[in-house]
């Protein structure tokens, strides 16, 4: 029989600040939790992103943190909306722990939960009396299991041609040189969405400050996988992910657009795949998003699921 619980809501970033260390921990002993759960992408979230109301709920069983709901309100006169921190640019959604929360102790009149995993506590949530719910699909995410990776003779030959010719080396980020690859990331991002005619995600100055900061926080507890494909000396690719549970997470890239013809995108997919491998790592998440060269590598569809509860 469990002990009883405690449960709060914090309702100011200080206090969520010095809740850092416990949070960690429960995100490193959570089988389920991603790096979009982590105080090292919720905090910066927080301080570049936030609005309105904070009110994560945290659960205490003897004294030890044991669940924890990273959630906020936004409110606009008679009407309130609540969402999980991180909601947006977060590729998973979700709550930390197994401990169940009471969403009636705050007042908002809808939830909107975002982006959950099929797998999500959140969706056995029980409705107290008076609320109801929406459950929809979202957008799928491609997952590769490692052992699961079977590339055809032909498309190895393909990638070893594009090494060959893109002449490249890899350096992984440091505590030295991170702001230089965040900075080529930034713009070689950008390059490839100007040919589109638009900005892309990371041309904000607000974007890329959140950036700095989480990349920071992952690198410092082990989380970040990063790396630039250099050619004659000049970033001409950045790869940037995460690592947590044996799963690394591709977030995003970006290549030199004139080097489309010799693939500079798949050989860096290649040395990410062959890099988590090589760490013991068990899956490759590709994140939100059908595209096409996720099938190729043998990815699968994993559908983000929505769940909306509300006052009736």
């Amino acid at each position: 029989m469990r002990a009883a619980m405690d449960a709060r809501v914090i309702d100011n970033s200080d206090a969520l600040a010095a809740l850092a260390p416990e949070w960690l921990d429960l995100w490193r002993r959570s089988p389920n939790a991603t790096p979009f759960q982590s105080p090292m992408w919720l905090l910066p979230w927080w301080r570049h992103f936030g609005s309105n109301e904070l009110n994560v709920i945290t659960v205490r069983e003897n004294n030890r943190l044991v669940g924890f709901a990273p959630l906020y309100v936004l409110r606009d006169e008679d009407e309130s909306l609540g969402l999980f921190l991180g909601t947006g640019i977060s590729d998973y959604l979700d709550v930390l722990g197994d401990a169940p929360f009471d969403l009636t102790n705050i007042d908002c009149q809808m939830w909107d939960f975002q982006q959950l995993r099929p797998s999500s506590a959140v969706l056995r949530l029980s409705l107290a009396e008076g609320w109801s719910d929406n459950v929809e699909d979202q957008e799928p995410c491609l997952v590769l299991p490692l052992s699961d990776l079977k590339l055809s003779t032909h498309f190895q030959k393909k990638l070893r041609y594009y090494k060959r010719s893109l002449g490249c080396t890899f350096e992984d980020a440091n505590a030295v040189n991170l702001d230089t690859l965040l900075d080529a990331l930034f713009t070689l991002h950008a390059a490839r969405w100007q040919r589109r005619g638009t900005m892309g995600m990371l041309a904000d100055d607000v974007v890329q400050q959140f950036h700095r900061e989480a990349a920071r926080a992952m690198l410092a507890e082990g989380a970040l996988r990063m790396f630039a494909m250099r050619s004659a000396e000049r970033i001409i690719a950045v790869f940037y992910g995460f690592a947590h549970q044996k799963t690394v997470y591709y977030y995003l890239s970006g290549y030199d657009p004139q080097l489309e013809k010799f693939s500079p995108g798949t050989v860096l997919v290649g040395q990410a795949i062959e890099t988590a491998i090589g760490d013991g790592a068990t899956t490759f998440d590709f994140l939100r998003g059908a595209e096409a060269y996720k099938y190729a590598w043998g990815a699968k569809d994993r559908t983000n699921v929505r769940r909306q509860i509300f006052k009736v």
